[in-house]
């Protein structure tokens, strides 16, 4: 069982962390298969592989190609399309973390900014805490942006390793 249990592991990874951001687990289904495979797959072995519909499948990898975590190939010759993995986790950290991240990131920004519309006006010490907390709550949030753009921008392992060596250690700028 070894080998086949492997791949299922690595394949129930990717569904349940599709699953956990809000994605459709088919698209880590996919990955898994992808991410394993030794040569580029076609829509029909990737759906005699999953288990799902060619329709399912081919939906499935539109959206994933559209965000990255998937390349078409055509092999001359050939008039099937075959699909391979970005093989980098994190092209698939990027789509299916980072991303949903940001935009809870944005969504903040743009509540905590109406409730300071709300309270134009508002005078006394209960709407003077409330500015105040909202206030700290977007330095908060710029930053949490900040670091995340920082992640996506820098594809450099050796950069980031070196960041992470720096804060790990204290050292001062």
């Amino acid at each position: 069982m070894g080998i086949e249990e492997a791949k299922r592991i690595v394949m129930e990874h990717f569904a349940g962390a599709a699953r956990r951001f809000g994605f459709n687990e088919l698209y880590g289904y996919i990955y898994g298969v992808l991410f394993l495979a030794s040569e580029p797959m076609s829509l029909g072995e990737i759906a005699e592989t999953t288990g799902y519909s060619l329709s399912h499948v081919s939906t499935a990898l539109k959206f994933m190609e559209r965000i990255g975590l998937v390349v078409r190939i055509k092999k001359p010759g050939d008039k099937k399309a075959y699909y391979r993995a970005t093989k980098l986790l994190k092209d698939w950290r990027q789509a299916a973390y980072y991303m949903k991240i940001m935009e809870d990131i944005q969504q903040t920004r743009a509540n905590l900014e109406r409730a300071l519309l709300e309270l134009e006006g508002e005078e006394g010490d209960e709407a003077e805490s409330i500015r105040e907390s909202i206030a700290l709550a977007m330095e908060g949030n710029a930053l949490a942006g900040r670091i995340l753009k920082f992640l996506m921008e820098h594809e450099d392992e050796e950069v980031l390793e070196r960041l992470l060596n720096c804060l790990e250690s204290g050292e001062k700028r």
